[in-house]
């Protein structure tokens, strides 16, 4: 059957081969679980089938064992009353229903050992799907965390390599504010005197003047 076929190729198939192939690996277990998630529905389909088939086989066989112990009954009964011509019939058709019973025998045998393969096929789908899914949420739980650190780890550096040169740009400028200050300190030339001073000043030399001459006077006198 093709279903057979297809429920081994889905089975060999290597998820990590899958995963390599694929830039975004939780995108492609998803895939890969909506594939198997088609498989299980197209097995299950195929079991119903099957058991349809079973159930339609079985009736046939009954209808045919029926007719076949019928003719026996007619055959003994055309038997006992010499009554050869239709024993004869009877018996050929009885033949023919054996024939038929047969086959539909042999028929049933392969459809319950398809539905026993797809009853196996079937289970060992839905372990491989809980598997996989189960595999798909750690990954992807794996796979947001790997991101966040990534984001984070960027984000970090970025920021502290913009932070390093704010603090060397903050340093250069201090050290540019403290040689400021230190040159003006040092290079400080003396204020002129104000006009006040200046009269001031030349007030106290006009009156030392006067003193002086002043006290010249007193000693020579």
């Amino acid at each position: 059957m093709g279903v057979f076929k297809r429920v081994k190729e889905i089975a060999a198939a290597d998820m990590h081969a899958l995963l390599d192939k694929c830039e975004d690996p939780v995108t492609m277990a998803k895939h890969g679980l909506r594939q198997l998630e088609e498989q299980i529905e197209k097995t299950t389909e195929a079991l119903a089938a099957q058991l349809a088939a079973e159930q339609e086989f079985l009736l046939l066989i009954e209808h045919t064992t029926q007719i076949a112990l019928k003719r026996m009954r007619q055959a003994e009964l055309a038997v006992d009353r010499e009554e050869e011509r239709i024993a004869e019939l009877a018996l050929a058709d009885k033949l023919q229903q054996d024939k038929l019973l047969h086959g539909y025998e042999q028929t049933l045998a392969v459809i319950r050992g398809q539905i026993s393969a797809l009853k196996q096929e079937l289970v060992r789908l839905k372990e491989l799907y809980r598997d996989w899914n189960n595999r798909l949420h750690f990954l992807a739980l794996r796979a947001k965390a790997a991101r966040a650190i990534e984001s984070a780890s960027a984000y970090t550096s970025y920021r502290a390599d913009q932070a390093v040169r704010g603090f060397d740009r903050l340093e250069e400028k201090v050290r540019m504010l403290e040689a400021g200050a230190s040159a003006r300190q040092f290079s400080t030339v003396p204020q002129q005197p104000t006009l006040e001073q200046l009269e001031r000043r030349e007030a106290v030399q006009a009156e030392l003047e006067r003193l002086k001459a002043a006290r010249g006077e007193r000693q020579t006198g």
